[in-house]
């Protein structure tokens, strides 16, 4: 009886490459990192959480950064490639989106709405929030929270702010406001939104609030038209009354033709004014004495050029763009600039000229507005307490 063998075809599998790198010790590998520059620094973050968390902890500068965390785009426009960065949020997205989706940004993060993204778990025709950071390419989605009565559809147009600060956390806030007595926070530590009723006085309740604001120590600053700035802490307080505080602007700024903008410069809070032929700048003093705050207005910069006037009497004021010293105003379907210096060089030659005809930039100034920032690292989220279907990292192609 003849036996046959059968011989097996030996079937070469494919081993991984053995990381060198990650047998070095640690002492090494952080010497390594530390030589790295901070763009080199933010993609080696995106390679592993154990890559990620060791140039978190021991590489990143934390006071007085010569390095510093998150830049200014300084640019001629002074925007980055304006189209690609769109292109770039409509890819991951999954739907076209411009500046007309951009609801705010703060401190190289962006915040969109829309009910058209495209990703798993995400419900087609359900507004979401998606928060980016465009250098280190992360993207979140988090649905809107439901209104009451519950069951009632959200929908798209109410205004949300933006509050992250990579020098506090590296978790970020979206405070969506309702009307003007509460507000939905959501925190990417947590994954859920909480809601605070805020108190303010009637004759702020009943008055216009601007919706562009700025971010600042876990505060965010909104203009209201009854001539106050509203601070508004995101932070629950365990004194109710203290969750609020009403500023007076400063008496030149109460005029009914004067145009107003608030911005934020090396960490702290400018008012501007645009009225004639004046241009103005105030800085916010903060003053706290035994707990309590008092603010003043510190005049740093009052200019008069004849050429404003068309600008303030037949024109719109924009918005500021504060590291390059520009102001933008529109006139029918023209935007200007305006070129002002606030470093105390009166010397400096102030000029005005056109932005360039580009439709994607006219709707970027009219829209939102606001100076965009690079950030170099990735901001945090608690994804290993999100519920999949309220809290989702979507898929962001290299």
């Amino acid at each position: 009886m003849e036996s046959t063998i059968v011989k097996k075809k030996r079937t070469m599998r494919r081993r991984k490459p053995k990381s060198l790198f990650n047998n070095l010790p640690i002492i090494l590998q952080t010497e390594i990192f530390r030589k790295l520059y901070m763009k080199e620094k933010s993609n080696a973050m995106c390679v592993s959480h154990s890559w990620r968390n060791l140039i978190l902890t021991t590489t990143l500068p934390t006071k007085n950064p010569l390095d510093p965390l998150t830049e200014a785009v300084i640019s001629p426009s002074p925007y980055m490639d304006i189209e690609q960065l769109f292109n770039w949020c409509s890819l991951v997205m999954g739907c076209r989106i411009g500046p007309k989706n951009l609801i705010d940004t703060c401190n190289g993060l962006l915040l969109f709405c829309h009910k058209d993204g495209q990703a798993d778990n995400i419900v087609h025709g359900v507004y979401h929030y998606y928060v980016m950071n465009p250098v280190t390419k992360q993207c979140v989605a988090v649905p809107k929270p439901v209104p009451k009565p519950v069951g009632q559809t959200s929908g798209g147009y109410s205004y949300a702010a933006l509050a992250y600060d990579n020098e506090e956390s590296w978790f970020f806030k979206i405070v969506r406001f309702q009307g003007h007595r509460h507000i939905n926070i959501f925190s990417s530590m947590t994954g859920i939104w909480t809601t605070l009723t805020i108190y303010f006085p009637e004759y702020i309740n009943d008055s216009f609030w601007v919706k562009k604001s700025v971010y600042l120590k876990c505060s965010i600053y909104r203009l209201s038209s009854s001539g106050h700035l509203l601070r508004i802490k995101v932070d629950p307080q365990e004194n109710v009354s203290k969750q609020t505080e009403v500023i007076e602007l400063h008496p030149n700024c109460l005029f009914d033709d004067s145009h107003r903008k608030i911005s934020l410069r090396d960490g702290k809070i400018f008012l501007v004014l645009s009225r004639g032929v004046k241009f103005m700048c105030f800085e916010l003093i903060e003053c706290v004495t035994d707990g309590v705050s008092t603010y003043t207005w510190h005049m740093n910069l009052s200019k008069e050029n004849k050429k404003l006037l068309p600008f303030n009497t037949n024109g719109e004021f924009l918005s500021i763009c504060p590291s390059n010293d520009m102001a933008f105003f529109k006139i029918k379907n023209l935007i200007y600039f305006y070129l002002y210096s606030l470093n105390g060089n009166n010397n400096k030659e102030i000029g005005i000229g056109m932005v360039r005809q580009n439709r994607i930039v006219f709707d970027y100034i009219r829209t939102c507005g606001q100076q965009l920032f690079e950030c170099f690292i990735p901001f945090a989220c608690g994804l290993e307490k999100e519920n999949k279907r309220k809290f989702q990292r979507l898929f962001v192609p290299k």
